[in-house]
Protein backbone atom coordinates (compact mmCIF):
# COMPACT_ATOMS: atom_id res chain seq x y z
CA UNK A 1 0.00 0.00 0.00
CA UNK A 2 2.93 2.14 0.98
CA UNK A 3 4.54 1.38 -2.97
CA UNK A 4 0.72 2.28 -4.74
CA UNK A 5 0.09 5.37 -2.63
CA UNK A 6 3.56 7.29 -2.35
CA UNK A 7 4.49 5.83 -6.26
CA UNK A 8 1.71 6.33 -8.23
CA UNK A 9 1.11 10.03 -8.35
CA UNK A 10 4.71 10.59 -9.08
CA UNK A 11 5.68 7.68 -11.33
CA UNK A 12 6.22 9.24 -15.13
CA UNK A 13 8.38 8.64 -17.86
CA UNK A 14 9.37 10.93 -20.79
CA UNK A 15 10.36 8.24 -23.10
CA UNK A 16 7.26 6.60 -23.40
CA UNK A 17 4.55 7.02 -25.81
CA UNK A 18 1.60 7.37 -22.88
CA UNK A 19 4.53 9.32 -20.62
CA UNK A 20 2.11 9.91 -17.60
CA UNK A 21 -1.00 7.46 -17.38
CA UNK A 22 0.95 4.31 -18.31
CA UNK A 23 3.39 3.83 -15.67
CA UNK A 24 0.91 5.21 -13.02
CA UNK A 25 -1.13 2.20 -14.25
CA UNK A 26 1.61 -0.46 -14.42
CA UNK A 27 2.91 0.33 -10.59
CA UNK A 28 -0.98 0.84 -9.77
CA UNK A 29 -1.32 -2.97 -11.55
CA UNK A 30 2.06 -4.28 -9.57
CA UNK A 31 1.12 -2.76 -6.47
CA UNK A 32 -2.14 -4.13 -6.31
CA UNK A 33 -1.05 -7.71 -7.22
CA UNK A 34 1.41 -7.91 -4.49
CA UNK A 35 -1.12 -6.08 -1.63
CA UNK A 36 -4.06 -8.52 -2.92
CA UNK A 37 -1.78 -11.29 -2.29
CA UNK A 38 -1.17 -9.75 1.57
CA UNK A 39 -4.88 -9.44 2.41
CA UNK A 40 -5.15 -12.93 1.38
CA UNK A 41 -2.65 -14.51 3.17
CA UNK A 42 -3.90 -12.56 6.00
CA UNK A 43 -6.84 -13.70 5.76
CA UNK A 44 -8.26 -10.33 6.31
CA UNK A 45 -10.38 -10.34 2.81
CA UNK A 46 -13.65 -10.97 4.64
CA UNK A 47 -15.89 -7.62 5.15
CA UNK A 48 -19.18 -7.99 7.60
CA UNK A 49 -21.26 -5.63 5.82
CA UNK A 50 -23.86 -6.78 2.91
CA UNK A 51 -24.20 -3.39 0.97
CA UNK A 52 -20.76 -3.15 0.67
CA UNK A 53 -20.17 -6.59 0.00
CA UNK A 54 -22.35 -6.61 -2.79
CA UNK A 55 -21.31 -3.04 -3.92
CA UNK A 56 -17.63 -4.56 -4.57
CA UNK A 57 -18.78 -8.15 -6.33
CA UNK A 58 -21.27 -6.31 -8.27
CA UNK A 59 -18.34 -4.14 -9.80
CA UNK A 60 -16.52 -6.38 -10.32
CA UNK A 61 -18.91 -8.79 -12.00
CA UNK A 62 -20.57 -5.45 -14.25
CA UNK A 63 -17.17 -4.33 -14.76
CA UNK A 64 -16.30 -8.07 -16.53
CA UNK A 65 -19.56 -8.43 -18.02
CA UNK A 66 -19.50 -4.69 -19.54
CA UNK A 67 -16.32 -5.27 -21.26
CA UNK A 68 -17.33 -8.78 -22.66
CA UNK A 69 -20.51 -7.18 -24.01
CA UNK A 70 -19.37 -3.38 -24.95
CA UNK A 71 -17.77 -1.75 -28.03
CA UNK A 72 -14.22 -2.56 -27.89
CA UNK A 73 -14.04 -6.03 -25.57
CA UNK A 74 -10.30 -6.18 -26.94
CA UNK A 75 -9.34 -2.41 -25.67
CA UNK A 76 -11.56 -2.36 -22.70
CA UNK A 77 -9.10 -4.19 -20.72
CA UNK A 78 -6.50 -1.62 -20.46
CA UNK A 79 -8.85 1.21 -21.46
CA UNK A 80 -7.49 4.23 -23.57
CA UNK A 81 -4.48 6.28 -23.81
CA UNK A 82 -5.21 9.00 -21.17
CA UNK A 83 -7.30 7.87 -18.88
CA UNK A 84 -6.89 3.89 -19.50
CA UNK A 85 -10.15 2.96 -17.16
CA UNK A 86 -10.41 0.07 -18.50
CA UNK A 87 -10.94 -3.34 -16.71
CA UNK A 88 -7.50 -3.88 -15.15
CA UNK A 89 -8.10 -0.17 -13.83
CA UNK A 90 -11.59 -1.03 -12.03
CA UNK A 91 -10.24 -4.41 -10.65
CA UNK A 92 -7.00 -2.52 -9.20
CA UNK A 93 -9.28 0.49 -7.35
CA UNK A 94 -11.53 -2.72 -5.84
CA UNK A 95 -7.86 -4.05 -4.81
CA UNK A 96 -6.84 -0.61 -3.35
CA UNK A 97 -10.49 -0.54 -1.06
CA UNK A 98 -9.63 -3.64 -0.05
CA UNK A 99 -6.14 -3.30 0.69
CA UNK A 100 -7.21 -0.05 2.76
CA UNK A 101 -10.32 -2.22 4.75
CA UNK A 102 -7.84 -5.71 5.50
CA UNK A 103 -5.35 -3.01 7.04
CA UNK A 104 -7.37 -0.68 8.77
CA UNK A 105 -9.40 -3.83 10.02
CA UNK A 106 -6.05 -4.70 11.78
CA UNK A 107 -5.32 -1.86 13.68
CA UNK A 108 -2.56 -0.28 10.35
CA UNK A 109 -5.05 2.33 8.97
CA UNK A 110 -1.36 4.78 9.89
CA UNK A 111 -0.13 3.30 6.54
CA UNK A 112 -2.21 5.61 4.59
CA UNK A 113 -0.14 8.85 6.25
CA UNK A 114 2.80 7.09 3.19
CA UNK A 115 0.27 9.43 0.88
CA UNK A 116 1.90 12.04 1.82
CA UNK A 117 5.15 11.09 -0.33
CA UNK A 118 3.30 10.80 -2.62
CA UNK A 119 2.20 14.58 -1.93
CA UNK A 120 5.48 15.58 -1.52
CA UNK A 121 6.65 14.38 -4.81
CA UNK A 122 3.94 16.13 -6.88
CA UNK A 123 4.49 19.21 -5.05
CA UNK A 124 8.28 19.23 -5.79
CA UNK A 125 8.32 19.10 -9.80
CA UNK A 126 5.14 20.95 -9.58
CA UNK A 127 7.60 23.52 -8.23
CA UNK A 128 9.96 22.99 -10.68
CA UNK A 129 7.32 23.61 -13.10
CA UNK A 130 5.76 26.81 -12.03
CA UNK A 131 9.21 28.22 -11.46
CA UNK A 132 10.20 27.34 -15.28
CA UNK A 133 12.28 24.97 -14.58
CA UNK A 134 11.61 21.90 -16.42
CA UNK A 135 13.43 20.32 -18.50
CA UNK A 136 10.76 18.31 -20.64
CA UNK A 137 9.00 20.48 -23.17
CA UNK A 138 5.76 18.64 -22.70
CA UNK A 139 3.91 18.98 -26.28
CA UNK A 140 0.17 19.00 -24.58
CA UNK A 141 -1.81 21.75 -24.93
CA UNK A 142 -2.05 22.58 -20.94
CA UNK A 143 1.72 22.56 -21.42
CA UNK A 144 1.29 26.42 -19.89
CA UNK A 145 -0.32 25.52 -16.62
CA UNK A 146 1.30 23.38 -14.17
CA UNK A 147 0.54 19.80 -14.44
CA UNK A 148 2.90 18.52 -11.92
CA UNK A 149 3.57 14.85 -12.23
CA UNK A 150 -0.30 14.31 -12.93
CA UNK A 151 0.03 15.49 -16.60
CA UNK A 152 -3.27 17.46 -16.93
CA UNK A 153 -3.97 20.38 -15.29
CA UNK A 154 -7.28 19.78 -13.65
CA UNK A 155 -6.32 16.37 -12.90
CA UNK A 156 -3.98 17.66 -10.85
CA UNK A 157 -5.91 19.88 -8.55
CA UNK A 158 -8.15 16.67 -8.28
CA UNK A 159 -5.01 14.62 -6.49
CA UNK A 160 -4.85 18.01 -4.04
CA UNK A 161 -8.02 17.96 -3.35
CA UNK A 162 -8.19 14.15 -2.02
CA UNK A 163 -4.61 14.52 -0.84
CA UNK A 164 -6.05 17.22 1.76
CA UNK A 165 -7.22 14.27 3.47
CA UNK A 166 -4.10 12.89 4.35
CA UNK A 167 -4.05 14.69 7.37
CA UNK A 168 -6.31 12.71 8.87
CA UNK A 169 -4.28 9.66 9.61
CA UNK A 170 -0.91 11.53 11.12
CA UNK A 171 -0.25 11.37 14.58
CA UNK A 172 -1.96 14.29 16.99
CA UNK A 173 1.08 15.94 17.16
CA UNK A 174 1.92 16.60 13.78
CA UNK A 175 -1.48 16.87 12.28
CA UNK A 176 -1.78 20.87 12.80
CA UNK A 177 1.80 20.92 10.72
CA UNK A 178 0.52 18.44 8.18
CA UNK A 179 -2.43 20.66 7.44
CA UNK A 180 -0.39 23.60 6.91
CA UNK A 181 1.69 21.54 4.33
CA UNK A 182 -0.95 19.12 2.67
CA UNK A 183 -3.47 22.30 2.57
CA UNK A 184 -1.13 24.62 1.06
CA UNK A 185 0.03 22.17 -1.58
CA UNK A 186 -3.56 22.22 -2.37
CA UNK A 187 -4.16 25.50 -3.09
CA UNK A 188 -0.97 25.63 -4.56
CA UNK A 189 -1.59 23.07 -7.46
CA UNK A 190 -5.22 24.71 -7.78
CA UNK A 191 -3.48 27.92 -8.55
CA UNK A 192 -0.75 26.69 -10.88
CA UNK A 193 -2.79 24.54 -12.57
CA UNK A 194 -5.18 27.31 -13.21
CA UNK A 195 -8.17 25.00 -11.79
CA UNK A 196 -11.10 27.25 -11.51
CA UNK A 197 -12.95 23.52 -10.31
CA UNK A 198 -9.96 22.73 -8.20
CA UNK A 199 -9.64 26.26 -6.37
CA UNK A 200 -13.50 25.79 -5.49
CA UNK A 201 -13.09 22.34 -4.22
CA UNK A 202 -10.58 23.28 -2.16
CA UNK A 203 -12.50 26.02 -0.52
CA UNK A 204 -15.01 23.73 -0.51
CA UNK A 205 -12.87 21.31 1.54
CA UNK A 206 -12.26 23.66 4.44
CA UNK A 207 -16.29 25.20 4.70
CA UNK A 208 -17.19 21.23 4.92
CA UNK A 209 -14.65 20.62 8.23
CA UNK A 210 -16.89 21.82 10.14
CA UNK A 211 -19.99 20.34 9.14
CA UNK A 212 -18.34 17.09 9.29
CA UNK A 213 -17.05 17.57 13.07
CA UNK A 214 -20.90 17.92 13.74
CA UNK A 215 -21.64 14.77 11.64
CA UNK A 216 -19.00 12.77 14.24
CA UNK A 217 -21.12 14.23 16.97
CA UNK A 218 -18.06 16.64 17.96
CA UNK A 219 -18.60 20.45 19.20
CA UNK A 220 -15.73 21.38 16.36
CA UNK A 221 -13.28 22.87 18.92
CA UNK A 222 -10.83 20.34 17.00
CA UNK A 223 -10.26 22.44 14.70
CA UNK A 224 -8.97 25.43 16.40
CA UNK A 225 -5.54 23.46 16.50
CA UNK A 226 -5.70 23.19 12.77
CA UNK A 227 -6.43 27.11 12.30
CA UNK A 228 -3.12 28.66 12.65
CA UNK A 229 -0.33 25.87 10.57
CA UNK A 230 -3.70 25.58 8.25
CA UNK A 231 -3.37 30.04 7.58
CA UNK A 232 0.09 29.63 7.64
CA UNK A 233 0.41 26.93 4.82
CA UNK A 234 -2.30 28.65 2.17
CA UNK A 235 -0.65 31.94 2.81
CA UNK A 236 2.64 30.54 1.92
CA UNK A 237 0.88 28.33 -1.43
CA UNK A 238 -0.77 31.89 -2.07
CA UNK A 239 2.73 34.21 -1.80
CA UNK A 240 5.06 31.20 -3.50
CA UNK A 241 1.81 31.16 -6.41
CA UNK A 242 2.17 34.64 -6.86
CA UNK A 243 5.91 34.66 -7.13
CA UNK A 244 5.77 32.04 -9.78
CA UNK A 245 2.91 33.71 -11.98
CA UNK A 246 0.33 31.25 -11.30
CA UNK A 247 -2.05 33.68 -8.96
CA UNK A 248 -1.97 36.00 -12.00
CA UNK A 249 -3.41 33.47 -14.54
CA UNK A 250 -5.66 32.01 -12.04
CA UNK A 251 -7.10 35.68 -11.51
CA UNK A 252 -7.81 35.88 -14.63
CA UNK A 253 -9.62 32.52 -15.75
CA UNK A 254 -11.68 33.23 -12.72
CA UNK A 255 -12.78 36.59 -13.67
CA UNK A 256 -13.72 35.29 -17.11
CA UNK A 257 -10.48 36.74 -19.27
CA UNK A 258 -10.22 33.60 -21.58
CA UNK A 259 -9.43 34.14 -25.08
CA UNK A 260 -11.55 33.78 -27.42
CA UNK A 261 -11.09 30.22 -28.60
CA UNK A 262 -11.88 28.96 -24.66
CA UNK A 263 -15.61 27.34 -24.96
CA UNK A 264 -14.94 24.77 -21.76
CA UNK A 265 -18.45 25.93 -20.26
CA UNK A 266 -20.53 25.49 -22.73
CA UNK A 267 -18.56 22.50 -23.90
CA UNK A 268 -18.56 21.02 -20.70
CA UNK A 269 -22.43 21.49 -20.98
CA UNK A 270 -22.12 19.65 -24.38
CA UNK A 271 -20.70 16.77 -23.15
CA UNK A 272 -23.29 15.98 -20.65
CA UNK A 273 -26.04 16.25 -23.19
CA UNK A 274 -23.92 14.15 -25.32
CA UNK A 275 -23.19 11.37 -22.80
CA UNK A 276 -26.89 11.34 -21.50
CA UNK A 277 -27.47 9.97 -25.32
CA UNK A 278 -25.25 7.92 -24.85
CA UNK A 279 -26.40 6.59 -20.91
CA UNK A 280 -29.99 6.34 -23.09
CA UNK A 281 -28.54 4.01 -25.71
CA UNK A 282 -27.40 1.19 -23.65
CA UNK A 283 -28.48 1.64 -20.36
CA UNK A 284 -27.81 -1.67 -18.85
CA UNK A 285 -24.29 -2.26 -19.36
CA UNK A 286 -22.70 0.56 -20.58
CA UNK A 287 -20.27 0.78 -23.60
CA UNK A 288 -17.40 -0.57 -21.80
CA UNK A 289 -14.96 0.11 -19.39
CA UNK A 290 -13.26 3.37 -21.03
CA UNK A 291 -16.15 2.67 -24.09
CA UNK A 292 -16.99 6.52 -23.80
CA UNK A 293 -14.84 8.10 -26.47
CA UNK A 294 -16.26 5.44 -29.43
CA UNK A 295 -20.22 5.53 -28.02
CA UNK A 296 -20.03 8.90 -27.86
CA UNK A 297 -19.77 10.26 -31.77
CA UNK A 298 -22.18 8.01 -32.66
CA UNK A 299 -24.62 8.67 -29.98
CA UNK A 300 -24.59 12.31 -29.29
CA UNK A 301 -27.20 14.36 -30.29
CA UNK A 302 -26.90 16.77 -33.39
CA UNK A 303 -25.88 20.42 -32.74
CA UNK A 304 -24.18 20.01 -29.52
CA UNK A 305 -22.77 23.50 -28.57
CA UNK A 306 -19.15 24.46 -27.63
CA UNK A 307 -16.16 23.08 -29.45
CA UNK A 308 -18.59 20.77 -31.18
CA UNK A 309 -19.75 23.94 -33.40
CA UNK A 310 -15.90 24.25 -34.75
CA UNK A 311 -14.67 20.50 -34.58
CA UNK A 312 -14.99 16.86 -33.43
CA UNK A 313 -13.14 17.02 -29.67
CA UNK A 314 -13.15 14.17 -28.62
CA UNK A 315 -15.22 12.89 -25.64
CA UNK A 316 -13.12 10.18 -23.51
CA UNK A 317 -15.31 11.73 -20.51
CA UNK A 318 -17.77 13.41 -19.56
CA UNK A 319 -16.05 15.42 -16.82
CA UNK A 320 -18.57 14.12 -14.31
CA UNK A 321 -17.86 11.21 -12.26
CA UNK A 322 -21.50 10.08 -12.43
CA UNK A 323 -22.26 10.25 -16.32
CA UNK A 324 -19.42 8.42 -16.94
CA UNK A 325 -19.59 5.60 -14.35
CA UNK A 326 -23.81 4.73 -16.30
CA UNK A 327 -21.88 5.81 -19.87
CA UNK A 328 -19.15 2.92 -19.43
CA UNK A 329 -20.57 0.77 -17.07
CA UNK A 330 -24.17 1.31 -17.44
CA UNK A 331 -26.93 1.95 -14.88
CA UNK A 332 -25.70 -1.46 -12.96
CA UNK A 333 -22.26 -0.20 -12.48
CA UNK A 334 -23.36 3.20 -11.26
CA UNK A 335 -25.14 1.44 -8.61
CA UNK A 336 -22.50 -0.86 -7.75
CA UNK A 337 -20.20 1.58 -7.26
CA UNK A 338 -22.93 3.86 -4.93
CA UNK A 339 -23.74 0.86 -2.95
CA UNK A 340 -19.83 0.91 -1.96
CA UNK A 341 -19.57 4.65 -1.12
CA UNK A 342 -22.80 4.56 0.50
CA UNK A 343 -22.07 1.81 2.50
CA UNK A 344 -18.80 2.87 3.56
CA UNK A 345 -19.90 6.30 4.36
CA UNK A 346 -22.59 5.19 6.94
CA UNK A 347 -20.49 2.80 8.45
CA UNK A 348 -17.91 5.05 8.99
CA UNK A 349 -20.39 8.04 10.39
CA UNK A 350 -21.90 5.75 12.46
CA UNK A 351 -18.66 4.27 14.27
CA UNK A 352 -17.27 7.89 14.85
CA UNK A 353 -20.54 8.66 16.22
CA UNK A 354 -20.95 5.94 18.57
CA UNK A 355 -17.02 6.15 19.54
CA UNK A 356 -15.71 3.63 17.82
CA UNK A 357 -12.22 4.20 16.98
CA UNK A 358 -12.00 7.53 18.74
CA UNK A 359 -8.15 7.27 19.13
CA UNK A 360 -7.89 6.28 15.54
CA UNK A 361 -7.97 8.93 12.58
CA UNK A 362 -9.28 12.17 12.27
CA UNK A 363 -11.98 11.45 10.06
CA UNK A 364 -13.93 14.76 9.98
CA UNK A 365 -10.83 15.69 8.02
CA UNK A 366 -10.99 12.77 5.79
CA UNK A 367 -14.49 12.95 4.93
CA UNK A 368 -14.33 16.99 3.91
CA UNK A 369 -11.22 15.78 1.40
CA UNK A 370 -13.64 12.97 0.27
CA UNK A 371 -16.90 15.13 -0.56
CA UNK A 372 -15.04 17.78 -1.79
CA UNK A 373 -13.26 15.79 -4.13
CA UNK A 374 -16.25 14.05 -5.09
CA UNK A 375 -17.50 17.36 -6.11
CA UNK A 376 -15.26 17.81 -7.85
CA UNK A 377 -15.51 14.95 -9.67
CA UNK A 378 -19.29 16.05 -11.01
CA UNK A 379 -17.36 18.92 -13.31
CA UNK A 380 -13.65 17.12 -13.76
CA UNK A 381 -12.29 13.65 -15.49
CA UNK A 382 -11.21 10.48 -13.07
CA UNK A 383 -7.82 10.57 -12.89
CA UNK A 384 -5.71 7.10 -11.91
CA UNK A 385 -3.56 9.16 -8.84
CA UNK A 386 -6.26 11.06 -7.25
CA UNK A 387 -8.93 7.74 -7.60
CA UNK A 388 -6.01 5.23 -6.15
CA UNK A 389 -6.17 7.45 -3.24
CA UNK A 390 -9.77 7.97 -3.00
CA UNK A 391 -10.55 4.59 -3.28
CA UNK A 392 -7.76 3.65 -0.82
CA UNK A 393 -8.96 6.12 1.61
CA UNK A 394 -12.88 4.73 1.65
CA UNK A 395 -12.01 1.32 2.31
CA UNK A 396 -9.76 2.70 5.16
CA UNK A 397 -13.05 4.28 6.35
CA UNK A 398 -15.09 0.76 6.16
CA UNK A 399 -12.22 -0.77 7.64
CA UNK A 400 -11.65 1.37 10.63
CA UNK A 401 -15.68 1.41 11.43
CA UNK A 402 -15.85 -2.24 11.14
CA UNK A 403 -12.80 -3.06 12.63
CA UNK A 404 -13.91 -5.07 15.70
CA UNK A 405 -16.28 -6.96 13.78
CA UNK A 406 -14.26 -8.15 10.47
CA UNK A 407 -12.08 -11.09 12.15
CA UNK A 408 -9.41 -12.75 9.99
CA UNK A 409 -10.81 -15.66 8.18
CA UNK A 410 -9.40 -18.95 8.90
CA UNK A 411 -5.63 -18.96 7.75
CA UNK A 412 -4.81 -21.30 4.38
CA UNK A 413 -1.45 -21.99 2.18
CA UNK A 414 -3.98 -22.40 -0.60
CA UNK A 415 -5.47 -18.71 -1.22
CA UNK A 416 -2.63 -16.99 -0.20
CA UNK A 417 0.07 -19.26 -2.98
CA UNK A 418 -2.57 -18.94 -5.90
CA UNK A 419 -2.84 -14.64 -5.00
CA UNK A 420 0.71 -15.01 -5.18
CA UNK A 421 1.12 -16.33 -8.65
CA UNK A 422 -1.22 -14.59 -10.02
CA UNK A 423 0.89 -11.45 -8.29
CA UNK A 424 3.82 -12.72 -9.89
CA UNK A 425 2.25 -12.46 -13.44
CA UNK A 426 0.69 -9.32 -12.99
CA UNK A 427 4.18 -7.93 -11.78
CA UNK A 428 5.53 -9.27 -15.22
CA UNK A 429 2.58 -7.79 -16.83
CA UNK A 430 2.93 -4.62 -15.77
CA UNK A 431 6.97 -4.58 -16.83
CA UNK A 432 5.24 -5.51 -20.05
CA UNK A 433 3.29 -2.70 -20.72
CA UNK A 434 6.50 -0.20 -20.32
CA UNK A 435 8.43 -2.38 -22.85
CA UNK A 436 5.43 -2.28 -25.11
CA UNK A 437 4.93 1.75 -24.61
CA UNK A 438 8.64 2.08 -25.50
CA UNK A 439 8.10 0.43 -28.90
CA UNK A 440 5.00 2.65 -29.55
CA UNK A 441 7.21 6.07 -28.72
CA UNK A 442 9.85 4.58 -30.97
CA UNK A 443 6.93 4.41 -33.64
CA UNK A 444 5.73 7.88 -32.57
CA UNK A 445 9.27 9.49 -33.33
CA UNK A 446 9.93 7.64 -36.58
CA UNK A 447 6.26 8.68 -37.58
CA UNK A 448 7.32 12.40 -36.91
CA UNK A 449 10.07 11.96 -39.39
CA UNK A 450 8.25 10.87 -41.89
CA UNK A 451 9.37 6.97 -41.61
CA UNK A 452 6.16 5.74 -41.80
CA UNK A 453 7.07 2.02 -42.93
CA UNK A 454 9.60 2.37 -39.56
CA UNK A 455 6.31 3.88 -37.49
CA UNK A 456 4.16 0.90 -39.03
CA UNK A 457 6.63 -1.55 -37.88
CA UNK A 458 7.77 0.13 -33.81
CA UNK A 459 3.93 -0.10 -33.52
CA UNK A 460 3.32 -3.25 -34.54
CA UNK A 461 5.56 -4.65 -32.65
CA UNK A 462 4.43 -2.64 -29.43
CA UNK A 463 1.11 -4.53 -30.29
CA UNK A 464 2.40 -7.57 -30.27
CA UNK A 465 3.33 -7.27 -26.68
CA UNK A 466 0.71 -5.92 -25.39
CA UNK A 467 -2.37 -7.26 -27.92
CA UNK A 468 -5.24 -5.57 -25.83
CA UNK A 469 -3.95 -1.66 -26.58
CA UNK A 470 -6.18 -0.14 -29.00
CA UNK A 471 -4.13 3.19 -29.89
CA UNK A 472 -0.96 0.75 -30.92
CA UNK A 473 -3.41 -0.46 -33.59
CA UNK A 474 -4.38 2.30 -34.59
CA UNK A 475 -1.16 4.15 -34.60
CA UNK A 476 -0.16 1.39 -37.08
CA UNK A 477 -2.99 1.59 -39.40
CA UNK A 478 -2.80 5.32 -39.60
CA UNK A 479 1.47 4.94 -40.37
CA UNK A 480 0.73 2.46 -42.82
CA UNK A 481 -2.14 4.79 -45.03
CA UNK A 482 0.87 7.35 -44.53
CA UNK A 483 3.33 5.18 -46.11
CA UNK A 484 0.22 4.22 -48.73
CA UNK A 485 0.59 7.78 -49.81
CA UNK A 486 3.84 7.80 -50.84
CA UNK A 487 3.57 4.15 -52.03
CA UNK A 488 0.39 3.26 -53.77
CA UNK A 489 1.55 -0.21 -54.16
CA UNK A 490 1.40 -0.59 -50.30
CA UNK A 491 -2.54 -0.21 -50.66
CA UNK A 492 -3.40 -3.63 -50.51
CA UNK A 493 -1.63 -4.54 -47.53
CA UNK A 494 -2.89 -1.66 -45.92
CA UNK A 495 -6.21 -2.40 -46.36
CA UNK A 496 -6.12 -6.14 -44.81
CA UNK A 497 -4.15 -4.15 -41.76
CA UNK A 498 -7.36 -1.76 -41.37
CA UNK A 499 -9.85 -4.60 -41.87
CA UNK A 500 -8.03 -6.92 -39.32
CA UNK A 501 -8.48 -3.76 -36.85
CA UNK A 502 -11.88 -3.39 -37.21
CA UNK A 503 -12.19 -7.31 -36.81
CA UNK A 504 -9.84 -7.12 -33.65
CA UNK A 505 -11.21 -3.71 -32.15
CA UNK A 506 -13.68 -2.05 -34.13
CA UNK A 507 -13.68 0.84 -36.38
CA UNK A 508 -14.47 4.53 -34.98
CA UNK A 509 -15.14 6.83 -38.27
CA UNK A 510 -11.70 7.87 -38.76
CA UNK A 511 -10.63 4.23 -39.14
CA UNK A 512 -13.52 3.42 -41.49
CA UNK A 513 -12.61 6.74 -43.38
CA UNK A 514 -9.18 5.46 -43.59
CA UNK A 515 -10.12 2.23 -45.50
CA UNK A 516 -12.13 4.14 -47.78
CA UNK A 517 -9.16 6.03 -48.76
CA UNK A 518 -7.39 3.24 -49.75
CA UNK A 519 -9.99 1.80 -51.95
CA UNK A 520 -10.25 4.91 -54.13
CA UNK A 521 -6.05 4.51 -54.08
CA UNK A 522 -6.67 1.13 -55.55
CA UNK A 523 -9.23 1.89 -57.63
CA UNK A 524 -12.10 0.00 -56.54
CA UNK A 525 -15.53 0.53 -57.52
CA UNK A 526 -17.45 3.69 -56.27
CA UNK A 527 -20.77 1.40 -54.59
CA UNK A 528 -17.68 -0.43 -52.30
CA UNK A 529 -16.50 2.93 -51.29
CA UNK A 530 -19.95 4.66 -50.82
CA UNK A 531 -20.84 1.59 -48.21
CA UNK A 532 -17.33 2.04 -46.30
CA UNK A 533 -18.00 5.68 -46.60
CA UNK A 534 -21.64 5.05 -44.86
CA UNK A 535 -20.50 2.94 -42.26
CA UNK A 536 -17.89 5.81 -41.43
CA UNK A 537 -21.19 8.96 -41.21
CA UNK A 538 -23.09 6.33 -39.07
CA UNK A 539 -20.18 6.09 -36.60
CA UNK A 540 -20.02 9.65 -36.42
CA UNK A 541 -23.85 11.12 -38.01
CA UNK A 542 -23.06 15.04 -36.52
CA UNK A 543 -19.45 15.52 -37.17
CA UNK A 544 -18.63 18.61 -38.15
CA UNK A 545 -16.32 17.43 -40.94
CA UNK A 546 -17.57 14.44 -41.58
CA UNK A 547 -20.40 14.44 -44.04
CA UNK A 548 -18.00 17.20 -45.97
CA UNK A 549 -15.20 14.56 -46.14
CA UNK A 550 -17.49 11.75 -46.88
CA UNK A 551 -18.84 13.64 -50.26
CA UNK A 552 -15.16 14.33 -50.81
CA UNK A 553 -14.26 10.42 -51.29
CA UNK A 554 -17.88 9.72 -53.19
CA UNK A 555 -16.77 12.49 -55.47
CA UNK A 556 -13.03 11.01 -55.11
CA UNK A 557 -14.37 7.07 -56.04
CA UNK A 558 -15.97 8.32 -59.02
CA UNK A 559 -13.66 10.80 -60.56
CA UNK A 560 -10.58 9.43 -59.13
CA UNK A 561 -8.45 10.69 -55.73
CA UNK A 562 -5.09 10.83 -54.62
CA UNK A 563 -3.58 10.34 -51.04
CA UNK A 564 -1.55 13.24 -49.65
CA UNK A 565 -0.23 12.94 -46.14
CA UNK A 566 -0.49 16.69 -44.33
CA UNK A 567 2.37 17.50 -42.18
CA UNK A 568 0.74 20.22 -40.44
CA UNK A 569 -1.79 18.07 -39.00
CA UNK A 570 -0.42 14.59 -39.50
CA UNK A 571 -2.91 12.83 -41.38
CA UNK A 572 -3.27 11.54 -44.84
CA UNK A 573 -6.31 12.84 -46.85
CA UNK A 574 -7.96 12.08 -50.21
CA UNK A 575 -7.59 14.97 -52.83
CA UNK A 576 -10.03 14.51 -55.64
CA UNK A 577 -7.79 14.24 -59.12
CA UNK A 578 -7.86 17.20 -61.24
CA UNK A 579 -9.66 19.22 -58.47
CA UNK A 580 -7.56 23.15 -57.43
Amino acid sequence: MLLVLGGVPVAFWPALYDDFTLPKQSLLVAGCSVLITGVTWSGRWKIPHRLIVAGLAAWVVIAIASAMTGLDRRGSVLGYYQYRQGVVTQLAYVGVFAGGFALASSGRSWVMAGAGAGLAGVLAYTLVQAFGLDPIDWWIDTSDRAIGTIGNANELAAFGVIAMGVVAFLPARWAPAGAGAAWGAALFFAMEAESRSGLAAVALFLALLAPAEWLAGRSGRRLVRYAAPAAAGLAVAASVSLAAGGMAGTAGRVGGESTAQETAGSTRIALWTGTLSVIGARPLLGSGPDGLHLAFPRDRPADLPGAYESYDLVAQSSHNIVLDSAANLGAGGLAAVAALVVGSALVSVRAVRGGAGHAGPDWPVAWAAMGAYGALMLVNPVSLAAHTLFMAMLGTAAGEALGEHAAPARASWRPGALAGVCAAAAVGFAGLLLAADMRAQAGWDAFATGDFVKAAAEYRAAGALAPTERAYASRETVALVAATSIDPGRAPGTEAKLREFDRQFGFNSGSAFDLAAVLIAQGRPASEVDAVVDSALALNPHGVFAAQYAERLRVAAREGGILRFDAKDRWTAVEVRGAP
